[in-house]
């Protein structure tokens, strides 16, 4: 009878660790089948995400603080404190079995609840339509010729409006208004674009900026989206040009665009859809700064020519976050930077930290289908 009674409770306890592991699991045989059935994960995009998603969200929303920065400040040590907790009361256990049991209960109780957390809010918007098919850019084969033409736009947007935005002692640009107005109208200008481009539609969310923003810089992140929370998160250390740009970025994220080649492109179009000047030439400069490399590396000679067209205050731009980044330079940088592409290859992204640069096609077929074919 005592043989019955223990196997039973372990086949009870079996039980018990299978059903706290299995949502886990499942989330993650999940991930795997969304990326063979676009379909599905667009539909999901757009029809469930953003239902499951708004609580998360208003209530991130609702805490002043980034809740991303507190837990990576408090919850290491917090997480050591607990540890050695359990260690200690391990030794101390007349029952270490029992012990060890709902240890590990606990522990596929977390695994599932991170895997369940990051496939809703995140995850499975990696395997929806391309933000180039929702806005039925059709790809090309673009010759050089024609990359020259949108580089040559973009630097006659930059100089439009480049000319009257507020600098500071250094002849660089400033914000129009402070951050909290800023982060408003980031908002603002992605409902602009949703406007035009649904896809881009979404709720408003409140940008967290990181308190220890300068420290951030160690890491060469500007900006991060945390599934977790539905938070959007922007390092306000960064020169002001960079903000709008990697603000919309954020944004897009937390509206169900997950690839970061999109969310380059969705933060763009954003941008330029602002009535803030600043916005807009963040857009255009961000936009130029890909498409002209690309453009440098085929002609080099036009490049030449029409970066002489570009205004004198996007070269102090330019070297104030030159000045800034090169501060922050070592192996903190470059560990972020290779988990980053880690995490981005897992996530059916195969160029990792190069799918941001894909973003140049994206721009080039966008302002032929958009600009000129309007």
């Amino acid at each position: 009878m005592k043989i019955i009674t223990t196997i039973r409770k372990i086949l009870f306890g079996v039980l018990w660790l299978t059903v706290a592991v299995l949502p886990g699991i499942l989330s993650i045989c999940v991930l795997h089948i969304m990326q063979t059935h676009q379909a599905a994960a667009e539909y999901y995009a757009v029809h469930i995400f953003p239902i499951l998603s708004a609580p998360v969200k208003f209530f991130s929303s609702q805490v002043p603080i980034s809740l991303t920065e507190f837990c990576v400040i408090f919850l290491p040590p917090a997480a050591l404190f607990w540890l050695g907790a359990v260690i200690f009361r391990f030794i101390h256990s007349e029952r270490k079995s029992r012990f060890i049991y709902r240890f590990t209960l606990f522990l596929c109780l977390l695994f599932s609840f991170m895997m369940l957390s990051f496939t809703c809010m995140h995850g499975i918007n990696y395997s929806r339509k391309s933000l180039e098919e929702s806005f039925s850019i059709p790809s090309e084969s673009r010759s050089s010729e024609d990359l020259e033409e949108v580089t040559q736009w973009l630097v006659s947007m930059i100089r439009q409006t480049r000319a009257d935005l507020p600098e500071d002692e250094n002849g660089c640009m400033m914000l129009q208004t402070d951050l909290s107005l800023t982060f408003r109208d980031a908002n603002t200008a992605m409902n602009q674009a949703a406007s035009v481009y649904p896809v881009l539609s979404g709720s408003y969310v409140t940008i967290k900026p990181v308190a220890l923003s300068h420290y951030w810089s160690y890491t060469g992140i500007t900006g991060m989206y945390t599934p977790f929370f539905g938070e959007a998160n922007v390092n306000i250390d960064v020169p002001d040009f960079e903000l709008p740009l990697t603000i919309c970025h954020e944004l897009s994220h937390t509206r169900g665009i997950a690839r970061e080649q999109d969310a380059n492109l969705a933060g763009f179009i954003a941008c330029i859809s602002s009535d803030r000047t600043d916005f807009q030439y963040c857009g255009y400069q961000f936009a130029f700064l890909y498409c002209a490399s690309d453009l440098a590396s085929v002609d080099p000679d036009a490049y030449q020519e029409i970066c002489e067209g570009l205004p004198d205050g996007i070269y102090r731009d330019w070297q104030q976050s030159s000045d800034y980044w090169a501060q922050f330079e070592g192996p903190t940088e470059e560990i972020s930077s290779q988990a980053n592409d880690t995490y981005l290859k897992a996530n059916n992204q195969t160029e990792g930290v190069a799918s941001y640069a894909l973003v140049t096609n994206l721009i080039v077929e966008y302002y032929f289908t958009y600009v000129k074919g309007a």
